[in-house]
């Protein structure tokens, strides 16, 4: 490098250097320190305070009063559904040929498996019973052909025409029908026991695939039997003969109409969820094994307790509400919440007809409801 690029080396920086201390000495001269608003809870915690265990006060017309909703609780009859899951269609009565041939699909070659395995047990054992009926007919007719016989030989024999010996061998032969008689009774009892235990097992597993045998039989033309998993903290809204209402991606513009048939009495350990048998009518024969919905259960007309859905406070995994009970207290209500309608949500337990609510602005007041709840919890420790 020559001294000419040098020298121009060094005088770009000391230009550049300039330029630098330019800039600041501008800013320095042209600008000021802005104020700075520092955001405190010194106001918040003067609004509202905790005076026990979920009880706390809101001091009346104050900033953070005016930002509350309250909203009085009322009863309102409703039709939606308590509990909305997804399930899928396990089985479909589809019409025969003719009348009385109307046979059933299933949604898993498993099913179909453990269904017939299970109407073979029930005609074996249907055929069996059938058998000790007939059995018995016939232990009876040839015991009584036996006793006629004996009673004949022993007039025979009191008027002289016949020998001891000959009523001895009808009585023999009374013994011997007697005797074969009640083992063909025994020995037709034993298989209907056999055959019995073994439709009882094929019925089992039917259930754990999913279905009920009883439902199967029962059922009637055009039925289509849905399979849903109803969450364990659900379980208790729900009842054998509710109704309820399907709704199929497959068909989005029409709704079918249900109830509950059953309720299989095992949880799954897995999912921590009781599976919910439901029929429907398909009378137009458009539902297919295999076909998901979404079902609400529980649409009879009932009365139910809304509140906005922004009172609704979640702490941890539980739910809670802010009851007013007078001017400036409020209590921590916990309660049990349904399914969400629009802009409100009904309230299954913890609070009652006429019950003032924090609505909006509730959310403001979570954490002075936390310390609330957990001056309860020290106070148990």
């Amino acid at each position: 490098m020559n001294s000419f690029q040098v020298l121009w080396s060094r005088v770009q920086y000391l230009l550049s250097l300039v330029a630098v201390i330019g800039v600041l000495v501008y800013l320095v001269q042209h600008s000021h320190t802005p104020s700075i608003a520092i955001s405190t809870d010194a106001g918040r915690e003067m609004a509202v305070h905790v005076v026990g265990s979920k009880q706390i006060v809101i001091v009346p017309d104050s900033p953070l009063a005016k930002k509350l909703q309250v909203a009085k609780v009322e009863t309102t009859e409703i039709s939606t559904p308590l509990v909305v899951v997804t399930g899928v269609v396990a089985a479909s009565l589809r019409p025969g040929n003719g009348k009385g041939n109307d046979y059933w699909q299933f949604n898993s070659s498993a099913l179909l498996t453990a269904y017939t395995d299970w109407q073979i047990a029930v005609t074996e054992t249907a055929f069996l019973e059938q058998q000790l009926i007939d059995t018995k007919q016939l232990a009876e007719a040839q015991t009584e052909a036996a006793q006629k016989l004996v009673e004949r030989m022993q007039r025979l024999v009191n008027v002289g025409t016949d020998t001891e010996k000959d009523l001895a061998e009808a009585q023999s032969q009374l013994v011997q029908a007697q005797i074969q008689g009640r083992k063909d009774v025994h020995e037709a009892q034993a298989a209907i026991r056999v055959a019995q235990k073994t439709e009882t097992v094929l019925a089992r597993q039917l259930e754990q695939e999913g279905l009920e045998p009883q439902m199967l039989v029962s059922s009637g033309h055009d039925t289509d039997i849905i399979v849903a998993d109803v969450p364990e903290s659900w379980v208790r809204q729900i009842a054998v003969g509710q109704s309820c209402e399907a709704k199929f991606l497959s068909l989005p513009n029409q709704e079918f109409v249900g109830n509950v048939h059953a309720i299989v009495p095992v949880l799954s350990s897995e999912r921590r969820s009781l599976r919910v048998l439901i029929s429907l009518q398909d009378p137009d024969d458009k539902l297919r094994p295999g076909m998901f919905a979404e079902i609400g259960l529980g649409t009879d007309p009932r009365k139910a307790l809304l509140v906005p859905s922004a009172a609704i406070i979640h702490i941890g995994r539980t739910d809670y509400i802010l009851v007013q009970e007078n001017n400036e207290a409020w209590r921590v209500a916990e309660v049990k919440v349904g399914e969400t309608r629009n802009d409100a949500v009904e309230i299954l337990d913890g609070l009652q007809n006429g019950d003032s609510v924090a609505g909006r602005g509730a959310i403001l007041l979570k954490p002075t409801m936390m310390k609330s709840l957990q001056m309860k919890e020290t106070k148990n420790n």
